[in-house]
This record gives structure tokens, sequence and C-alpha cells, in this order.
């Protein structure tokens, strides 16, 4: 695990003095103002909402695709925040709407995550991805409960049933957190009542684990439907 460590600070190290060099290349050494400073100063302008400060340093050349020091997009930071002035600024300027951040967080990805249904809806008409390998923002959405995004991510076409990487779906998550009305909609628009995620979760067992009696009997309900065998665990009543 040191070793890990040594090596990401020696990656981060070199790219510091690498992007020390492009400033001074540039012009910005003359204001003694180093790269590390450059992107500390654009990253807490986005956080903050400053556009007028963020349209000077991208003026000056600053990549809008910049990532702060733990590796968040600049793009990913406004998201964050659901500020649309800067989320339209930052695309305007060449922003990617696909960039990851470390963990592999797509700006679309932190507005589902975050509730930003207007955010969320102007990532994806700038070409965000609904559907990639490994989390989703339909993942992200369904496990916070936020509907208007997942109506959002379901009229760009999502993949109601794309599993995560721990086999889990939208409807499991929505599910074991008692999100009622994003499993409703998950639901309407087909989703796989009878997936198991690699824990041997199902969607109405989770629910029951967590005791989310309600969303448990809405997906038994749609396997009566389909003519589907009664779960044989007894569902939790509060």
């Amino acid at each position: 695990m040191r070793s890990v460590q040594r090596f990401t600070d020696c990656l981060w190290g070199k790219i510091w003095r690498c992007a020390a060099v492009l400033a001074v290349t540039l012009g910005w050494g003359s204001t003694a103002l180093f790269a590390s400073d450059l992107v500390e100063d654009t990253a807490f302008a986005v956080q903050n909402g400053d556009t007028a400060a963020i349209q000077k340093l991208l003026a000056k050349g600053i990549d809008p695709n910049t990532t702060d020091e733990k590796g968040d997009p600049l793009l990913n930071l406004a998201a964050a925040n659901g500020d649309e002035a800067m989320v339209d600024l930052l695309l305007r300027s060449g922003a990617s709407p696909n960039r990851r951040n470390l963990v592999g967080e797509t700006p679309a990805m932190t507005a589902a995550l975050k509730g930003h249904a207007k955010v969320l809806q102007r990532l994806i008409d700038a070409g965000a991805f609904v559907d990639h390998a490994g989390w989703t923002p339909l993942h992200y959405a369904a496990l916070q409960g936020n509907l208007e995004c997942v109506e959002i991510l379901l009229r760009a076409k999502a993949d109601v049933n794309a599993a995560a990487p721990n086999g889990s779906t939208a409807l499991m998550l929505a599910a074991r957190n008692g999100h009622v009305e994003v499993v409703k909609r998950l639901l309407a628009a087909g989703a796989d009542t009878e997936k198991v995620n690699e824990e041997g979760r199902t969607a109405v067992s989770w629910a029951l684990e967590k005791r989310q009696s309600a969303a448990a009997e809405l997906i038994e309900k749609a396997r009566r439907a389909k003519g589907l065998p009664p779960t044989k665990v007894q569902l939790v009543i509060e």
C-alpha cells in the first residue's frame, strides 16, 4: 500500500512540475504564480460560482478539462454544486462531459447523485454518456431516490437493467433504500425483478433485509402480474 502511495505522490509531483514549466512558458510564471496555485485558484473559482474569474482564466489558456488536486475535473465540481451557469461556460469552452475523476465518476454521475436534474439534462444534451461500464448515472440517481434525474435518464434511453460492478441494478438500489416512487418508475420502465447481484440479493430480498416493506410489496405485485411465484421470504410489515 505504501509503495502505491509513493508512486502516486511521485506521479503527481511530476505532473505539477510539468504544469509549472507550462505556466512559465505561457507567461504566468512572471507573476510568481505556480501551476499548483493556478489549479487551486481555478478550482476555488468554480466551487464558488465565479464565472467571471473562470472566463479570465480560460482566456489565459487554462484547460477547461483541468482537474483539481484531488483529481476532480472542473466540470465535475460545477455539476456537484448544481451550478448551471458554470456548467454551461465550461461546456462551451470545450470541457468534456465524459471526463472521469479518480474514482471513475463522470459529471453526469455526480449530477444524478446530487439530484441536479437541470445540470444533468445539460450534460446529456452536450453528449454525456448515460450508459457505460461500471456504475452509471442511473445507479446513482436510484440510490439517492432522485426521481427527476431517473426520469431524465430513462428518457435518454439509459439501460434500466444495467448492472453495477457488484451486479446491483438501479431497482435493487432504489428498493434497498425504500425509494418507492423510483421503484414504481423503474418497474414501469421494465426493470427486471429477478436479477441477482454478486451477494445473492434480488431487489425484493434487499428491500426486506432493510425493512423496506412498501418497496418490497410493489415489486412483489409486479412479479405476480407476470405470473411469477411469490417470494418465499415473508414480507416485513413496519
